[in-house]
């Protein structure tokens, strides 16, 4: 399971055409990495889907320059977030959205940056 000790809206981007929140997710394990958790409107508006994640295995110590046989960021699939065993790794995928938007002031700043949900999306959520 992956604990939010701290996250943090950073920015409106797009990914694949659709308009997403980039949240900074700091880790509240010693060594988990940080999260760059991309999140859009769901269909219901009220409601918000993880569109991607990106782990972050950035150091100042060998990202401080350009280091070519280093890759900072990894796409994080579906499939490989959520430890093995209890609960299943779709409730604990689930169970992290819900604690990430039940941080305080996301929700608000969530619904007040994001455009509504568009009926012509082309990707499907993480």
């Amino acid at each position: 399971m992956y604990y939010i000790k701290d996250a943090k809206f950073s920015r409106i981007t797009e990914h694949e055409g659709v308009p997403c929140a980039e949240i900074i997710v700091s880790p509240g394990a010693a060594l988990a990495p940080d999260l760059y958790v991309y999140v859009a409107r769901s269909a219901d508006e009220e409601q918000y889907e993880i569109i991607k994640m990106l782990k972050s295995d950035a150091s100042l110590d060998i990202d401080g320059f350009d280091n070519s046989m280093h890759q900072a960021f990894h796409v994080i699939k579906e499939e490989e977030f959520g430890d093995e065993g209890w609960p299943e790794p779709a409730k604990q995928r689930e169970q992290f959205k819900l604690n990430l938007l039940a941080h305080p002031d996301l929700s608000v700043k969530l619904k007040a940056v994001l455009p509504p949900y568009s009926n012509n999306r082309q990707i499907k959520p993480l």
